[in-house]
């Protein structure tokens, strides 16, 4: 609550927690100041004012012989935080200006879309009819960088590699609301299209529609040949949309994967055939992560009771083991 702030934070004016962003991005008070469109002296003054307010130094001046500043780390664990502040801010701009509707910014893997988000969406707008709801599709490491940088008030995806975990933001809950798993998809003409399940050396024989490396399922299918002793398939389309790729692999003799309930939505539809490969993972844990500050939000509040009541688990940039969320009820 801003209320709850120290006197000497809530007479900081916005246009002093932007020196931080400039400092980090010119390494120069010189430069800030021209920024600015101030004197450097003043840009100096206002420094003082933003480090007597947080009660610590937050940059580091150039000491003999050096030139240039530069964030301390508590400058830089600062600015974080106010980098997301500035993203609330446009999302309360946007809001005030949208006629009182309120605003729900999610980002989504894509294989959410099929299960289980289209259910809790309309539920939510059964709930809340004017909410204005903006959905972006991005990749598992955009998600969560986004939704660190106050993008997004809940992301609706896996959770990263535990090798990742470490990088992960504070102030983060999360609940599993369900599971995906991946299968193989041909045309009903593909040559594969009879075989009963066709081995990973004969699945490299033919063309691919794979995602872009680096994505979780690229990643999959790579791995599974990895351990085969194979090199993984070699794609003659490049596309991160699993409806496009069924649509593609209908039509053609091209292989995909994509996420089971897709591929059965559209089996009969599209004419294609399903198998099941074991690709080492079977299920993927789909989890609803949200940033404990944007509960606040009322219409975040009702699209989580749009998963049912389970509890929220906590889990800090630190990459601790997720713990039960402490005192503060989080809704849904």
């Amino acid at each position: 609550m801003l209320t709850s702030l120290p006197a000497r934070f809530v007479q900081l004016r916005l246009r002093d927690l932007l020196l931080l962003e400039y400092i980090a991005e010119l390494g120069s008070l010189t430069l800030t100041a021209a920024r600015m469109h101030v004197t450097q002296s003043a840009i100096t003054q206002a420094l003082h004012t933003l480090e007597d307010a947080f009660g610590c130094v937050l940059v580091a001046r150039g000491g003999r012989g050096r030139r240039g500043v530069s964030l301390t780390p508590e400058g830089r664990a600062a600015l974080v935080h106010i980098r997301v502040a500035g993203e609330e801010l446009q999302a309360a701009l946007v809001a005030a200006n949208n006629k009182g509707r309120m605003e729900l910014r999610l980002g989504a893997l894509s294989l959410t879309l099929v299960q289980p988000l289209p259910r809790a969406l309309a539920l939510l707008r059964q709930r809340v009819p004017d909410v204005h709801v903006r959905l972006t599709e991005a990749t598992v490491p955009v998600l969560w960088e986004q939704l660190a940088a106050g993008e997004f008030d809940a992301i609706v995806c896996r959770m990263p590699a535990l090798s990742e975990r470490p990088h992960l933001p504070d102030g983060v809950l999360h609940r599993s609301v369900g599971q995906e798993s991946l299968v193989l998809v041909c045309g009903r003409q593909h040559p594969l299209a009879r075989a009963r399940k066709p081995s990973l050396a004969r699945l490299r024989q033919f063309d691919w529609v794979l995602p872009p490396e680096g994505s979780y399922t690229r990643l999959t299918i790579d791995q599974a040949f990895m351990r085969a002793g194979l090199e993984g398939p070699r794609p003659a389309v490049t596309s991160m949309s699993f409806y496009a790729n069924l649509r593609l692999v209908a039509g053609s003799e091209l292989l995909a994967v994509a996420p089971r309930a897709a591929a059965m939505a559209e089996q009969k539809a599209l004419a294609i055939v399903v198998f099941e490969i074991d690709w080492g993972r079977t299920d993927t844990d789909i989890s609803l992560v949200w940033r404990e500050a944007s509960t606040a939000n009322p219409a975040l509040r009702a699209f989580l009771e749009c998963f049912g009541p389970k509890g929220a688990r906590a889990l800090g940039g630190n990459g601790r083991k997720p713990v039960h969320a402490r005192s503060k009820r989080t809704p849904g």
